[in-house]
Formats: structure tokens, C-alpha cells, sequence
């Protein structure tokens, strides 16, 4: 394989320092800083980002075609992802990780790595399933957990992640089996108390599924989950940067709480993202996109349009946050890279510049943070094909 180097504003423990990332053989070899302050006209160099929760981007998504949602991910700035599924009967949705999973390691190396599936539902809240369909949801119990995941001697189909409400009759069953299968647990699409959400996270639940979406407000005399995960630090709190989902005051208010150690910044896409379109159709549903985000469209017993997922990328939702004075650019790429890629437990491996870590990199330039190049593992992913 090749090796080669890439020099300017290195992104090292939330700092932009100047310097050089040397790779070989698709891992960064090392890193060699220069004395003296930055050049703001260089060129950032960071490690490539990591998206915890994204259904679909460039027109595909993880069921109809795996690869050509991770080629387009990469050619924007994601190089690992956990495809995010929708909730069905537990036998069929068995079934789709099975084949999603075998078709996650056929994937050709100018891709995204899937690091794994996000199972959003279908153990959640019908009364909190916001823009996920109702009649898919499930009962929480092993034996329906055990339709998904497969037989006990299996590696689980590829599920990484599972989404469940905790504050359902069965679910602190389903926490400490998949915890004990290896499975991380993230709370939502819930109207769970605090008290049901800390006895969660005892159990061993580590993240929060697009913190304050699809779940209770805070009250002073009851901060339910969304409360919960400001304060919890075994929580990695995923949040959607697109400025709709979650208002600037209320990001402001997460990394306040939270820093940037504690907040992952997802896309929470559909397949419409990356396309350009204004209106596209996924999982038997009419989508419009506005400014970024995707919405149901009103209709008949929908009054209004209701948000149903995005249209953007992370490095896109990076650059809005900049833009807008919410979030500062280190801080930014670290919610973006460094955090998801810890709460997956694979903190050594992506989401940081350092020796040993795999060389997936982003080189943004310093105008308008436009990606100059995207290298998954040493090798860049832009060259036209």
C-alpha cells in the first residue's frame, strides 16, 4: 500500500497545531509539529468523521444499496458510519442485518467503513415514535431480541447499537442482555423519568439517540432523559446539527452541560441527503427537503409537515454550527470525529490523529472549510473516477 504525508492545522486534542501526518500501509506513521503559530491560510487536516445515526445519503440506503450510501459518505467527509435501520418485526429486521451486514464486508475500499448497525427501534414508545411508523414497533423481550440478533453462537448480525425506551415493561430485561452480548445501548424515541433513564444507564445503557428529539422536555421538578443525559457522563449524547431539530440556544446549552467529550454530532440523513433534490421517496413515504431538512409532507391527518430526518451531512452540519457562531470549529470536528468514534469504543482506531490510528483523513481548506481531499485508509476517495 502507499504511504504518503499531508502537512497544515493539525487537529490534536482540540487544537489546531501546524504540522505534518505521515501514513504508510493505510495507518498514520506519525506526526511531526512545527514550532512557532499557525498559518490561518493552511489547510486543516483532521481525522475523518464518524456518524453514529444515518439512514441514507447520496440517493442509497443500507437496504437497497450499502455501497453507493458509503461511497458518497466518504466522497463528503464521513469515512465511518453505523447504518441506521428502521424498525420491523423483529424476524424481518433479522433478516435485513443479516444481509446488510454481509453486504457491509463486500464493500469495495474507496468506502466508508460501517462499523457496525444502528437498530433505531423497534423496542421504543409508540407515544415518542416521532417520525418512526408505529405499526413497526415491537414489545421488548429476549425472545423477540433473539429474532433480531440471531442464535446465541452468532455475532449478532453486525448490531452495534440498539435504541430502546427504558421506561417499557421489559426493556431493563433487553439492557442487560445486550450489554452482555457486547451490544451498546442508546435511550430514545422515550418518555422515560430521570429515575428510569439513571436506572438504565446503571445497567449499563451508554448514549442518548438525538438528545431532546423524540422524547420529553425538560421540566425543573422532572428533567426526564433529555435532562438526564446533560448530567450523566456514561452517556454519550448524540445531537442533530442541522439548527432545526435542535435550536442554537439548546446545542449552546448541551456543550455547556456536556463539553464536546459528551455530545456526538450525527446526521440522522435519509437517502434524499447529498442529492441535491428537493422532494424524494424513502421506506413507502413522500419526502420535502427544506434548507437541509427533511420533512413529511402535510397531507391528509398531517395538518402540518413533520420532520421526518435531514438532508445534510456531518461536515455540512459542521459548517452551519461554525457559520452560525454555535459551535466553535474544533469543537465542531471533535463532536463530529473524535467523540462518536469513543462512544463505539474504536477511539484508537478513528476519530484522532495519532500513531497507529487508521489514516482516515479530512483536509478542509481554511475559507470556507470546502473539503480539499478525503483519504480512507491512505488513500484519497475524491480522485475522479
Amino acid at each position: 500500500m502507499s504511504s504518503g504525508r499531508i502537512s497544515g492545522r493539525l487537529l490534536l486534542a482540540g487544537r489546531l497545531l501546524p504540522g505534518t501526518v505521515q501514513f504508510r500501509d493505510g495507518r498514520i506513521e506519525r506526526l511531526e509539529l512545527r514550532e512557532g503559530a499557525a498559518d490561518p491560510a493552511e489547510p486543516i487536516v483532521a481525522p475523518g468523521l464518524v456518524d453514529l445515526h444515518v439512514h441514507g445519503y447520496g440517493g442509497s440506503d443500507p437496504v437497497t444499496q450499502l455501497a453507493g450510501m458509503a461511497q458518497a459518505l466518504a466522497r463528503h467527509g464521513t469515512t465511518a458510519f453505523q447504518p441506521t435501520l428502521f424498525p420491523a418485526a423483529p424476524k424481518v429486521l433479522g433478516g435485513i442485518c443479516e444481509r446488510t451486514w454481509e453486504a457491509a464486508a463486500k464493500l469495495p475500499a474507496n468506502c466508508a467503513r460501517v462499523v457496525g448497525l444502528h437498530l433505531e427501534g423497534p423496542f421504543v414508545n409508540p407515544e415518542r415514535a416521532g417520525a418512526l411508523p408505529r405499526e413497526d414497533l415491537a414489545t421488548p423481550s429476549v425472545e423477540n431480541l433473539r429474532a433480531i440478533l440471531g442464535p446465541a453462537s452468532g455475532g449478532g448480525r453486525g448490531v452495534k447499537t440498539v435504541t430502546l425506551a427504558p421506561e417499557l415493561s421489559g426493556s431493563a430485561e433487553l439492557v442487560t442482555e445486550l450489554v452482555r452480548c457486547g451490544t451498546r445501548v442508546s435511550l430514545g424515541h422515550s418518555k422515560a423519568t430521570a429515575a428510569e433513564a439513571r436506572a438504565a444507564a446503571n445497567a449499563g445503557a451508554q448514549g442518548a439517540t438525538h438528545l431532546f428529539n423524540a422524547m420529553n422536555g425538560i421540566h425543573h421538578r422532572e428533567v426526564g432523559l433529555a435532562g438526564f443525559a446533560l448530567i450523566e457522563s456514561a452517556l454519550v449524547a448524540e445531537i442533530i446539527g442541522d439548527l432545526v431539530h435542535v435550536g442554537p440556544e439548546a446545542i449552546e446549552l448541551a456543550l455547556a452541560a456536556r463539553g464536546p467529550e459528551g455530545l456526538a454530532l450525527v446526521s440522522d440523513a435519509l437517502r434524499g441527503a447529498g442529492t441535491g433534490c428537493d422532494v424524494f421517496h424513502s421506506h413507502g413515504r413522500d419526502h420535502e427537503i427544506h434548507d437541509g431538512t427533511a420533512y413529511y409532507p402535510a397531507g391528509p391527518g398531517r395538518p402540518e409537515r413533520q420532520l421526518a430526518g435531514t438532508a445534510m451531512g456531518q461536515l455540512d452540519m459542521v459548517r452551519r454550527l461554525v457559520a452560525r457562531g454555535v459551535v466553535g470549529l474544533e469543537d465542531a470536528l471533535r463532536m463530529a470525529s473524535e467523540t462518536p468514534a469513543r462512544a463505539l469504543g474504536l477511539e484508537r482506531e478513528l476519530g484522532v490523529l495519532a500513531p497507529g490510528a487508521r489514516a482516515d483523513l479530512i483536509v478542509l481548506n481554511s475559507n470556507d472549510l470546502g473539503l480539499v481531499d478525503v483519504l480512507v485508509g491512505g488513500q484519497s476517495v475524491l480522485t475522479p473516477v
